[in-house]
């Protein structure tokens, strides 16, 4: 609040001044309202983006649901089928783990916190290739020469390599080659992870492909590079990418070596 007294002597202001006092009032007035409407469209864009990552949600959760409550329709029909029972176990195991994956992605966009061990990044390479070996139809090349450990939090680096490969799969049709290869060069150990699938566009990789709720796949929240991303900073490491569509695409994870 400004308050604007008589002048000394009882001298009125004149024409000029009491314009540019006008005037004054707008900005201050047009300041204040700027203020509430940044804080209106705050609002609104965190209503957005809890409506988006709740519709990703209660989409995949419908998905899940509905998978399971067909097998539990099934259940008394034909209980006494032991494949029956196998491929309902089966069926509810593989489910479950959706489930808990999306949980654990929806829970990324928390704050993040690492718990660092001596590590061979190899080794987290290797356990991860495991998801690919449901693709006979893929070709895997495996070139891993790391020489050092490095500080990592082994889950959370682990899912970044999972997530690195499932996306090269998914890029690729029948006959597609995922190259993997760890080195080191210039202070830096390198995981690099290229696919010659189908790429993606310049405009993609600029606008979206780090951001959440961006992706091009029909299933998914959108937010696994986003997670890794977060994850490969947290460990002062960056990421980097190229692409090209109809020729591939090749991440490169890069970490310091020795700290």
């Amino acid at each position: 609040m400004v308050i604007l007294a008589d002048r000394v002597g009882g001298v009125p202001y004149t024409v000029e001044e009491l314009d540019l006092l006008k005037c004054m009032g707008d900005q201050i007035a047009v300041g204040l309202l700027n203020l509430r409407l940044t804080e209106e469209v705050m609002r609104a864009k965190e209503l957005e983006a809890f409506q988006a990552i709740s519709a990703f949600f209660i989409h995949d959760l419908k998905n899940a649901a509905s998978t399971l409550s067909l097998t539990l329709q099934n259940l008394p029909v034909h209980f006494d089928d032991p494949i029956f029972r196998q491929d309902a176990l089966r069926g509810i195991g593989e489910t479950a783990n959706r489930i808990n994956q999306l949980i654990s992605r929806v829970g990324a966009l928390r704050h993040l916190e690492l718990e660092p061990v001596e590590a061979d990044l190899n080794l987290l390479v290797a356990d991860a290739l495991e998801v690919l070996n449901g693709a006979p139809e893929i070709n895997v090349v495996q070139k891993l020469h790391l020489q050092p450990k490095l500080k990592l939090d082994r889950q959370q680096f682990g899912s970044v390599i999972t997530n690195l490969l499932l996306n090269a799969r998914e890029a690729l049709g029948p006959g597609g080659e995922v190259r993997v290869e760890t080195s080191q060069s210039n202070g830096w150990a390198v995981l690099s992870v290229a696919d010659d699938g189908c790429g993606m566009s310049p405009a993609f990789l600029k606008t979206s492909l780090f951001r959440p709720f961006q992706t091009t796949k029909k299933k998914g929240l959108g937010i696994g590079m986003f997670q890794s991303k977060m994850i490969v900073e947290a460990h002062r490491g960056k990421i980097q990418v190229e692409s090209e569509p109809g020729a591939g695409t090749t991440f490169r994870v890069m970490l310091p070596v020795g700290d």
